[in-house]
């Protein structure tokens, strides 16, 4: 499915199962599991169509998945994950089934960005995230988009250099 954003894809999480070819790995299982679970707690009834986005985001023409607290829906506890930063996980596929975390943070949006080079996720992020120094009020605050590329080395996502953030004005 296709949002109305040029470029951008969102993948309800069946959607993700069923292109991955059949259940989600057990770590982004598990994720979902987790946040679901903090709705639960919290007496509201978790919505996690939406929390798992895919997207090849390493290069290797295999599945990765993003799990964002963000695109979960809370019913009945609206307030539970919050209305600033909320946590992100990406797991790289590997191709077997399964998926093992490759980056975690806390960001206040995500989007994947689909070009004709690839896929990326960009992240909604402020002040030393964005190469600026922290604010002294929110309202004062910095706030930028900012990339993750992967990282051969590690085999891990990381910050893209500070020349490519997208400044939110």
């Amino acid at each position: 499915m296709r949002s109305s954003s040029a470029g951008l894809f969102v993948i309800p999480l069946m959607a993700c199962a069923q292109s991955s070819g059949g259940d989600l790995p057990p770590t982004v299982a598990a994720a979902v599991a987790s946040l679901a679970e903090v709705c639960t707690a919290a007496e509201g009834k978790p919505l996690t169509d939406d929390a798992v986005r895919v997207a090849d985001l390493n290069g290797d023409a295999v599945d990765d998945f993003v799990v964002y607290a963000g695109w979960m829906v809370c019913e009945n506890a609206w307030s539970v994950f919050g209305d600033r930063e909320k946590i992100l996980m990406v797991y790289a596929g590997d191709g077997r089934g399964g998926a093992p975390e490759a980056y975690v943070d806390s960001v206040f949006d995500a989007a994947i960005e689909t070009t004709p080079e690839g896929s990326a996720l960009w992240l909604g992020v402020m002040a030393e995230a964005c190469g600026r120094p922290s604010a002294e009020t929110f309202a004062e605050e910095t706030f930028c988009n900012r990339a993750v590329v992967w990282n051969a080395t590690t085999r891990k996502l990381e910050y893209a250099p500070l020349g490519t953030i997208r400044l939110i004005e």
